[in-house]
């Protein structure tokens, strides 16, 4: 018996549990010792895709799909009833419905605590309108041993079974992201149902133009992503969670936010999608307008949220701020904030966002081009002014990270401000756009460590070093003037300040086409060749490693066949025997060559 044979059947099935049900069954082929070891795994992970292989077009054919179902019963039918811990189904359109919802009947009545449903049945059949839609079973809506519970389908969900005829006392984690999820009524009658849960997932939302509210004591993380399709504002929404400390909500911004009981909250990302007119009436602010008004009403909910850690707006939100610049709350605690952007979108509330983060270390910025407005005030260098920086200067940030780079003008101005602006700013990091063919022409990835002095002179002291693909290149790889042109790209205007500077440049994941051949300097050719001579002295370095390791095994064969004269003796008989062989061959196909003349 191996060794690992003889292991105890707990510790293999543990082994066995990491692979799905198709490969931990193959096992049983090894010995009589694994012959039904598989059937007694906690873990069952039943996927079409493993089975009928769609890409070889096996779905459409009845038999294959006959023998999966069945597989699956015979599966369900050898376990029993022994207890089972997880439960994964994947099952796309094709599978007879029928046989579902009585094997998700059968680990419910097990005990299953953890289940994963990815079901492709539609909820309506436009085919087929006299079939019946697909319906999770009923015992799954009252399961007292469920504690994880994830549902995913692009057909949507419909939790049929209300508020009513749902009760998981056990339930945690929940779950869902589809098409559209239809509860059948308001969230606030929802959640009871759910005594101990502690994370809720709900992506494609579809709420009712009502009144909703999230009340929870024990909800610790909260994601809602609304639905798209339809541009549905709520008239209110409140949250009344006060153990959440993670939310990540997304959804058309609502008229009023009554409640906003988020006392524990560490991380919020917020996405309050806001209308093309919407967007006109912040820019033009009225304030008779009473949708404008409503909209003011954001400021309940940022206030709501005024404790936590980290923060991210997306550009709606940012520019739904400006709405309120007066009410935003002072974010004590906050250490990072990321900010997405858009040329569509304003910053008009940045610079007082910035100032009301006293203690704020690091800032991420997804994109620096936005609606440039004459109420950027100083966050920006996108309109000339004397009090230029004044935000920034007050701003304890260490660290700036900027994302979606494209190498233009106005980024790197912007990117120069920020320099200047700074005072406390210890290193930046810059990501440039993907496949954006104004990326500023760098290496794959680029490290440079600036020390401005505050000496008059412009002396700098510049250590570098560069890394493409896994291999190191010394500093001097670099030429004097490639520096000059980075440094003369980014570095601050003003010399009376010290920078101890660390920036990182990615570039973007494919490479950046060379510049014209009329543009190539002296310094580009020679970087070109330096690299090129880099990788063909690596390669051949891999070469001599590989000879030596292949004179190793030859000598290492050579040891094994003087210690084993049977071995050798055989070898000599197949070496005259292959030689035999070739003589032949080499004659016969002299012959045919004399034949042919």
């Amino acid at each position: 018996m191996d060794r690992i044979s003889s292991l105890p059947d707990e510790l293999l099935c543990h082994i066995l549990a990491f692979f799905t049900t198709k490969e931990a069954a193959l096992t049983s082929v090894l010995s009589k010792r694994w012959l039904n070891l598989w059937t007694l795994v906690p873990n069952l992970e039943i996927d079409d895709s493993a089975f009928l292989h769609p890409e070889e077009g096996k779905r459409e054919r009845d038999e294959i799909l006959q023998s999966f179902m069945d597989f699956v019963d015979r599966v369900l039918a050898v376990q029993g009833d022994s207890p089972i811990k997880k439960f994964s189904l994947k099952c796309q359109t094709g599978i007879d419905t029928d046989r579902v919802n009585p094997w998700i009947c059968n680990v419910l009545h097990r005990g299953v605590s953890d289940l994963e449903l990815f079901l492709e049945f539609p909820r309506y059949n436009y085919d087929s309108p006299s079939e019946d839609e697909y319906f999770l079973p009923k015992e799954m809506f009252v399961s007292r041993t469920l504690v994880e519970l994830k549902l995913r389908s692009k057909f949507g969900v419909d939790w049929w079974r209300g508020s009513r005829g749902t009760f998981l006392p056990m339930l945690k984690s929940l779950d869902i992201n589809t098409d559209r999820i239809s509860l059948g009524e308001k969230l606030e009658m929802f959640l009871p149902s759910f005594p101990v849960l502690e994370e809720l997932y709900m992506a494609d939302f579809d709420w009712s133009e009502s009144d909703e509210s999230a009340s929870s004591t024990c909800l610790r993380k909260l994601t809602i992503y609304g639905g798209f399709d339809d541009l549905k504002n709520l008239k209110s929404i409140s949250f009344d969670t006060p153990s959440l400390v993670f939310l990540d909500y997304s959804d058309f911004v609502a008229e009023d936010y009554p409640t906003v009981n988020l006392t524990n909250l560490v991380d919020a990302r917020l996405n309050l999608i806001v209308s093309d007119d919407q967007i006109e009436l912040i820019r033009a602010p009225n304030d008779e307008n009473e949708v404008l008004m409503r909209l003011r009403n954001v400021w309940k909910l940022i206030s709501g949220i005024r404790n936590v850690q980290k923060l991210c707006f997306s550009a709606d939100t940012l520019e739904l701020l400006s709405l309120c610049c007066e009410s935003i709350p002072v974010f004590n605690n906050l250490k990072f904030l990321r900010i997405k952007s858009n040329e569509d979108r304003g910053w008009q509330a940045m610079p007082v966002l910035l100032r009301n983060c006293p203690h704020l270390e690091t800032l991420v910025l997804e994109g620096l081009l936005h609606n440039v407005t004459d109420k950027c005030g100083d966050a920006c260098d996108c309109i000339s002014r004397e009090d230029k920086g004044g935000s920034l200067l007050s701003c304890p940030v260490k660290k700036l990270h900027v994302r979606g780079f494209r190498g233009t003008i106005r980024e790197k101005e912007m990117i120069r401000h920020f320099l200047e602006s700074f005072p406390c700013l210890e290193e930046m990091e810059i990501d440039a756009e993907e496949n954006d063919s104004t990326n500023v022409e760098l290496p794959k990835v680029l490290k440079i460590v600036y020390n401005l002095h505050e000496e008059d002179s412009t002396e700098i002291v510049r250590c570098q070093q560069l890394f493409s693909y896994g291999s190191s290149i010394q500093s001097g790889d670099l030429s004097q003037t490639q520096m000059d042109e980075i440094y003369f790209e980014f570095a601050p205007r003003n010399k009376g300040r010290i920078y101890d500077m660390f920036i990182i440049m990615h570039g973007a994941s494919s490479p950046v086409p060379p510049p014209p051949p009329q543009e190539m300097s002296q310094d580009y050719l020679q970087m070109q060749l330096d690299a090129a001579n880099a990788k063909l002295a690596e390669l051949k370095e891999r070469q001599r490693d590989q000879e030596a390791k292949l004179a190793g095994y030859e000598a290492m064969f050579d040891m094994i066949v003087d210690q084993n004269p049977m071995l050798a003796s055989a070898l000599r008989a197949r070496e005259a025997n292959d030689s035999e062989r070739a003589k032949a061959s080499s004659g016969q196909e002299d012959d045919r060559e004399e034949a042919g003349l």
